[in-house]
């Protein structure tokens, strides 16, 4: 028979006062705990992402964007670059919005990724048209066809570039298209001011000598211009603001895909011959130029230099007396298979370049034809007169200009 166990009901009582007691000072330790872990971990973390905290951030993986209340709005996709205005708790702020990302998922970067004088850097100085998109409730952001941003919420963009199936519009201050398929309307909308080109002065020069160095009695054309007096010229653009524009920026302009500043002017140069002194302006300034470089000259890498482009005027075809009945031109008169073997070396030296120029501003059907056969997208004649919105894009006129051009007529040129 089992011995009866006598229960101490006085030990018990004080058991159950103590017990909770006990539980309590456990939960506040742990608590405390806890607290000081956390207070640790967000020091540890909070120090770490203010000192890898920089205004380009690349993107390690799918991140989160996040609303001012914490919702998910978004995502940006991993190896995207984002720039940053900030922080905000254990949050970093995406620059020119509302959103918000981690700082975990992301790291330093230099750089977007972005060469100068392209439509990724140059946007900025185009003119968004008084019109707006709202995009559908979901939509993507793209550049170069790779998508880099999703959103699912309903946002409004002025529209910066026009192009056939999508939009260029501005977010986290750069430069994205969506596609038409993810805008739900376009609406009128005041988003500038701003006085608008109503068309686009192209010059044309090309040889830049100095008479002092006795350069001048070495080219002894018209078109062979003294240094002073491009300078003259080119520090009338500086002075005034004018904003010189990339070939990228012709192409976008003649085809009514963007809207540029009123005063914007192209300069070009062609041939080869005394270009240094040129480039050198060109730097000095800070005016963007474009050299149509008759390849077999010399190597485009002659002129590296980041105010100037380096596009076609042939391989070898800038030749008097080639056509007969023409002052030169090869290009409208030599078999098919000599002018687009020409072309090619040309491009291929020039990585690939899409930008033509006619030499002697001679060219016909036939060149016309060759031209856009051998890959060219634009191409430039002479003309005397400014681009205009729905010029024929092979046809594309400049002013040419003289040593004897005065500063008053290069004036009315550009104004």
């Amino acid at each position: 028979m089992a011995k009866k166990v006598k229960v101490n009901k006085k030990v018990i009582k004080r058991l159950l006062k103590v017990i909770p007691f006990g539980l309590l000072l456990i939960t506040i330790g742990i608590t405390f705990f806890l607290q000081l872990q956390n207070k640790k971990y967000v020091q540890d973390h909070v120090g770490l992402a203010v000192k890898n905290y920089n205004e380009i951030q690349k993107a390690t993986k799918n991140i989160d964007i996040y609303d001012e209340k914490g919702n998910v709005v978004g995502q940006v996709l991993k190896d995207s670059k984002v720039l940053l205005d900030g922080m905000k708790e254990r949050q970093y702020k995406l620059k020119d919005t509302n959103y918000y990302i981690d700082y975990i998922g992301v790291e330093k970067n230099d750089d977007l990724g972005i060469s100068k004088h392209t439509e990724y850097s140059d946007y900025k100085n185009y003119i968004p048209y008084n019109t707006s998109v709202i995009t559908n409730d979901t939509y993507s952001l793209y550049r170069d066809d790779n998508e880099y941003i999703k959103l699912n919420v309903s946002s409004e963009y002025p529209i910066i570039i026009r192009l056939s199936d999508k939009y260029g519009i501005e977010f986290n201050n750069q430069l994205f298209y969506i596609k038409k398929e993810d805008v739900k309307e376009e609406k009128e909308s005041i988003n500038t001011n701003l006085e608008i080109a109503s068309d686009l002065p192209v010059l044309n020069y090309h040889y830049t000598v100095n008479r002092e160095a006795g350069e001048f009695s070495q080219c002894l054309q018209d078109i062979c211009m003294e240094d002073k007096v491009f300078e003259e010229e080119l520090q009338y653009l500086s002075n005034n603001n004018y904003y010189s524009v990339s070939m990228r920026d012709v192409y976008l302009y003649a085809t009514g895909a963007i809207q540029l500043p009123k005063r914007s002017v192209t300069i070009t140069i062609d041939d080869g011959w005394f270009v240094d002194r040129s480039v050198q302006l060109l730097e000095k300034y800070k005016q963007v130029g474009t050299l149509f470089l008759i390849g077999s000259l010399l190597p485009a890498n002659a002129y590296q230099s980041d105010y100037l482009e380096i596009h076609s005027h042939t391989w070898n075809m800038h030749n008097l007396g080639e056509c007969p009945g023409y002052f030169g031109g090869a290009i409208t008169c030599k078999s098919r298979e000599y002018i687009l073997e020409d072309l090619k070396k040309s491009r291929e030296s020039l990585n690939n370049t899409t930008v033509f120029c006619f030499p002697f501003y001679e060219y016909n059907s036939y060149a016309l034809s060759l031209v856009k056969e051998a890959g060219f997208e634009m191409a430039f004649v002479g003309g005397e007169r400014s681009v205009r919105v729905g010029d024929s894009i092979y046809e594309l006129p400049r002013y040419v200009m003289f040593n004897h051009t005065s500063l008053q007529q290069f004036i009315s040129y550009v104004s």
